[in-house]
């Protein structure tokens, strides 16, 4: 990275911070505010931004809010909330009564609800109508003026990001013996526009870059200049919406679908979408092609990956009495590995009468692998969690998972090792992002609690994994980690998440995390590795207009 480059990575960290303190000081008193949760999120692995039903996405439909309590976010459902809210709808004029006294204590915590979750998961289905609602009497923020332009038809924001990262042992894809430290920044702007009550266009640019790393950049660190999200959208009847173009998917809790925000660059697709809802769910079909990332140094635009084909559908019953119950059919074809991989698979999060929390998800997979051989796999993903009343004011939340992953041969497309797809890896198998779901189990617990006063939040997350089989791990973008060395042990070793996740006000927040991977028996008993031990340091301020 050249000088010229390093200072102009300072001087975005400087404005981005610079930003924060613009929007704090224009803000009103936020102090009678409760703090957003702000639970890690994302690697493409996952997400450190926002709360989800593990820590680390947000959830993302106002409408299908989770059954399960908002204190215990990493059981609550991720759903794309444009499933369920209105995208078309103008701001209406400000109502007379409230003078009269109509604004009750339920309407203006419902503004101020709204004001809490009105950026979601993916930007396209944010929903800023509470500007125009006569009982928000909140805090207001800087970028709220671009809100309802043009007679309440044109939304208009953004995000910037600043982390910085120390990484010991592990940089680029597992256990490397590198170390690196660097800055990544990341800007988004959006455009909503509605066209008419029934058509609207949605545009979002995204910049990615990164600064002071010794070692190549990892590709999903680096994006300079990028149309993210392009599309138009059709509402056809009530129920029934079409979109067409360039867009984000995030479907259920992103164990298989995501954004993958907790990359610098995100990740993105070109297709087509039609999504059926009403109060009781939603069905969602779509048919698309992942967008082949170019090298930061290309001047062109992002392409579509036309050897890629990425479809399925995608249903989610609301209220059942298992809780949310959703079902999903996923089908990945490659023309140029030439091998497709279907996935069935169902999801259940919810919460009993006695308190306790609950989540499942596992699914199948069939196919035909790349040497023409039949593939069979699948994975299975189990919670069980409670939040305990310590003390009157002490109410921390007890997770303890299982992840499962089949494995088999040490091919990249071979076997019947199961294939995550286009998942956020980072949220669920260690904020190291060591390895991918395939061919491991991992047994994990985690302590979740307020610290020092309800804007802060502690996550303690710890993992033992295991190979499913005696051949190699796979790393969060499906490679195989040591090809052709068989395993001497199944142990891979111990991690130790530890994340702060600070919510300075609505608009802004701040996280601070330490990682330690303790290695097992595997790198000390198998050819082709290295035995280390690793650490990894981070800290990421984000805010969003």
């Amino acid at each position: 990275m050249s000088q010229r480059n390093w200072k102009r990575r300072l001087l975005s960290a400087i404005a981005i911070a610079t930003a924060a303190i613009s929007t704090h000081s224009h803000a009103q008193d936020t102090s009678g505010l409760e703090p957003v949760e702000v639970l890690v999120f994302q690697q493409d692995s996952g997400a450190l931004t926002e709360p989800g039903p593990s820590p680390t996405s947000p959830s993302e439909a106002p409408a299908a809010s989770s059954i399960v309590e908002s204190q215990s976010p990493i059981a609550e459902p991720v759903v794309d909330s444009s499933t369920y809210s209105d995208p078309y709808a103008s701001y209406s004029a400000p109502c007379t009564c409230c003078a009269n006294g109509c604004c009750t204590k339920k309407k203006k915590e419902a503004a101020m609800a709204k004001m809490k979750g009105a950026y979601q998961g993916v930007f396209y289905a944010n929903d800023f109508s509470y500007l125009d609602d006569p009982c928000y009497d909140g805090p207001s923020f800087f970028g709220d003026s671009l809100k309802g332009m043009f007679n309440g038809t044109l939304d208009v924001g953004g995000e910037a990001r600043v982390r910085y990262h120390n990484e010991n042992n592990h940089r680029g894809l597992g256990i490397t013996g590198n170390d690196d430290n660097f800055w990544l920044t990341r800007y988004r702007m959006f455009a909503n526009w509605r066209l008419s009550d029934n058509l609207r266009f949605y545009g979002e640019y995204l910049y990615a870059d990164s600064g002071g790393e010794l070692f190549n950049n990892r590709p999903i660190e680096e994006n300079r200049g990028e149309a993210q999200n392009l599309f138009l959208e059709a509402q056809l009847t009530d129920n029934l919406s079409v979109r067409g173009g360039r867009q984000e998917l995030l479907l259920g809790a992103q164990r298989l679908i995501s954004p993958l925000d907790w990359a610098n660059t995100r990740r993105t697709f070109d297709g087509v979408r039609a999504t059926y809802a009403n109060k009781d769910g939603s069905i969602d079909a779509f048919y698309t092609h992942p967008v082949k990332r170019t090298a930061a140094y290309e001047d062109k635009w992002d392409a579509t990956n036309q050897d890629v084909q990425f479809f399925g559908a995608y249903m989610t019953r609301k209220d059942t009495w298992l809780g949310q119950w959703e079902n999903y059919y996923l089908g990945l074809n490659n023309d140029t590995t030439n091998f497709d991989y279907h996935t069935i698979g169902s999801r259940i999060v919810g919460k009993t009468d006695s308190d306790w929390l609950y989540e499942y998800e596992g699914g199948t997979q069939f196919g035909t692998n790349s040497d023409g051989t039949d593939h069979s796999a699948g994975f299975f993903t189990g919670g069980l969690g409670r939040q305990v009343a310590m003390t009157s004011d002490w109410k921390p939340t007890f997770w303890f998972w299982y992840d499962y992953a089949s494995g088999g041969d040490d091919e990249l497309r071979g076997g019947d090792g199961f294939d995550h797809m286009f998942p956020l890896a980072h949220k669920y198998l260690g904020f190291m992002d060591l390895f991918g779901r395939r061919n491991i189990h991992d047994i994990n617990a985690q302590f979740i609690t307020p610290f020092f006063g309800e804007k802060v939040k502690l996550v303690l997350w710890y993992h033992y994994f295991m190979l499913d089989e005696k051949t190699t791990p796979f790393n969060v973008v499906m490679n195989p980690s040591n090809p052709g060395n068989a395993a001497g042990d199944r142990e891979l070793g111990h991690e130790i998440d530890v994340l702060f996740q600070i919510a300075l006000n609505p608009r802004n927040s701040a996280l601070i995390g330490y990682s330690h991977f303790n290695s097992g028996k595997y790198y000390s008993t198998t050819a082709g590795v290295q035995d280390l031990d690793a650490d990894f340091f981070y800290f990421q301020y984000q805010t969003r207009f």
